[in-house]
């Protein structure tokens, strides 16, 4: 439930109301509720009944309306099917449509947090999210979620969060160590996608973002990264196949 992995939906779900209200319904599939260390409700399913409460509270819905009555007079609510699943501690198929199957499976980051594959004629894309190892430190064999690569195995495409072993607690950054330990290693994940046989790895959600000289307030050691020095970090892990490095939100620095 994090924001920096739920925003978008936001943005589709407000445009799918105000263009195509009366298609069908989107489904949302996520875990159910958890509890956050300090006793706070994660859901899903409140995030989507709640998700136009900004624009509906602001009036913008209400005029929305005033110029289209074919529009859902509840807002983009209106339009999510929510399907949630108990915690999966296996791969676990949680939605499929003909050919197309998504499987499932918590994996370590906050409560809640689960990790997709989705199985297609095409291929199949496995998307690890922010997942890490369940032993949240050191010693442990590698920083990657033993969860994502069971659900990995024989995948076309793995899509994860990363990030650079430049920012660990043994270089000059400053950058929390509880932090650093808690996310996946471009250098691990490089060994996982090998183990797993994948042929793609494409890196998102980069800390730090490519060519920033700092990640928030914490210094770059040696300077802004490139695209090369994160395929180095996972050719180091022993991974063979294409790497992509990707963007996201995350990854804009801000001033």
């Amino acid at each position: 439930m994090h924001s920096d992995h739920t925003e978008g939906l936001t943005d589709m779900m407000q445009l799918r109301w105000h263009f195509n209200s009366g298609g069908p319904k989107v489904d949302l599939v996520c875990s159910d509720d958890s509890k956050s260390p300090l006793g706070h409700t994660l859901s899903c399913r409140k995030y989507a009944k709640h998700i136009g409460d900004a624009l509906i509270n602001s009036g913008e819905m209400a005029q929305r309306l005033a110029e289209n009555k074919k529009r859902l007079p509840g807002g983009p609510a209106d339009l999510i099917n929510t399907m949630t699943f108990p915690k999966a501690s296996e791969p676990t198929m949680v939605w499929s449509l003909g050919n197309v199957k998504v499987y499932a499976i918590n994996s370590r980051h906050i409560p809640g947090h689960a990790s997709y594959r989705v199985d297609t004629p095409a291929g199949s894309v496995v998307i690890g999210g922010d997942a890490g190892n369940d032993a949240p430190k050191p010693p442990r064999a590698t920083s990657t979620s033993a969860q994502v690569e069971k659900l990995a195995m024989g995948a076309d495409i793995i899509v994860h969060s990363t990030i650079h072993p430049v920012m660990g607690p043994d270089k000059d950054s400053g950058f929390p160590p509880p932090i650093y330990y808690r996310q996946s290693t471009a250098t691990d994940l490089g060994s996982m996608a090998s183990r797993t046989g994948a042929k793609h790895l494409m890196l998102t959600h980069l800390i730090p973002p490519m060519n920033a000289k700092r990640q928030g307030p914490f210094p770059i050691p040696g300077g802004g990264l490139t695209e090369a020095d994160y395929k180095q970090a996972v050719t180091d892990g022993g991974f063979a196949g294409n790497t992509v490095v990707g963007t996201d939100l995350v990854s804009v620095q801000m001033p």
